[in-house]
């Protein structure tokens, strides 16, 4: 039951998103937040990935479910450097320990908004049509944009959670803001074209069911997805979609910096 407890109880802290707690755990040894941070990885993003493979067969299903942790810890240890030398030269307090502790955060969170939408997922494919059937392309595309466009979000929300954090540690509402838009904006390119090296990520009806692709390498995610849109959209949402991928993060930096969040002072000391 300890144990139990000892892993809940972070994750907890994590979702309650209180900036003394949160920098409480960035200031405990890191073996206190790594084994629950990594078990919640592994579980919350195995039952996503896994019901996201379903549809296509139950192997694909397995596979999915072993690359969606693997494409986590993979984008950790790519942008874990990046991010701790954004950090210090933003001014946002952080020590590269501290930085490192604050995005294996951010995942957990991330598992747990992803793993909650397990349940829904099972049904999406439950309702699906058949991957041999005539039509399954399409809805296939639907189905790939619609939870890339999930993904995004809940890597969003859970960065979104280290903001009062990021602030208070900074000591400044601004810096904390470009800081956490630095990370978002690593984390969400590097994971996005990881994904697609990872493919069949979640299942093309059309391909064999293999773990990885002969030629892991060959494209990028963009250009994935752009080509996708059109036929998945019409001329004239393809269109709007564009425009709206292109103004969204202008919006997104025009409605938070002019309402910062209040600041609560936290020591650096790590």
């Amino acid at each position: 039951m300890s144990s139990l407890h000892a892993i809940t109880a972070p994750l907890k802290t994590l979702l309650r998103g209180d900036a003394e707690d949160l920098a409480s755990m960035l200031r405990a040894p890191l073996s206190a937040v790594l084994r629950p941070c990594l078990v919640v990885i592994v579980i919350g993003c195995g039952m996503y990935g896994a019901s996201l493979g379903l549809w296509r067969a139950p192997l694909m299903a397995v596979y999915v479910g072993i690359k969606m942790p693997m494409l986590i810890f993979l984008t950790l240890a790519v942008n874990g450097l990046l991010n701790g030398i954004l950090a210090l030269l933003l001014g946002s307090g952080l020590s590269f320990r501290q930085t490192l502790t604050a995005c294996l955060m951010c995942f957990a969170i991330f598992a747990m908004l992803v793993g909650s939408l397990s349940p829904i997922v099972i049904g999406m494919v439950v309702d699906a049509p058949p991957a041999e059937q005539p039509g399954a392309e399409s809805w296939y595309r639907m189905f790939l944009l619609t939870h890339t466009a999930v993904i995004a979000f809940a890597g969003i929300v859970s960065n979104h959670k280290l903001l009062r954090l990021l602030q208070s540690f900074a000591g400044s509402p601004a810096i904390g803001w470009r800081t956490l838009i630095a990370w978002l904006a690593g984390n969400l390119f590097v994971g996005a074209q990881l994904s697609y090296n990872l493919r069949p990520f979640f299942g093309n009806p059309d391909l064999p069911v293999q773990f990885v692709r002969d030629h892991p390498f060959d494209g990028n995610f963009y250009i994935a997805v752009w080509s996708m849109m059109q036929p998945a959209l019409g001329p004239v949402l393809f269109a709007a979609g564009g425009l709206l991928c292109v103004s969204l993060p202008f919006i997104v930096l025009i409605l938070f910096t002019k309402r910062p969040l209040p600041v609560t002072p936290t020591s650096s000391q790590s």
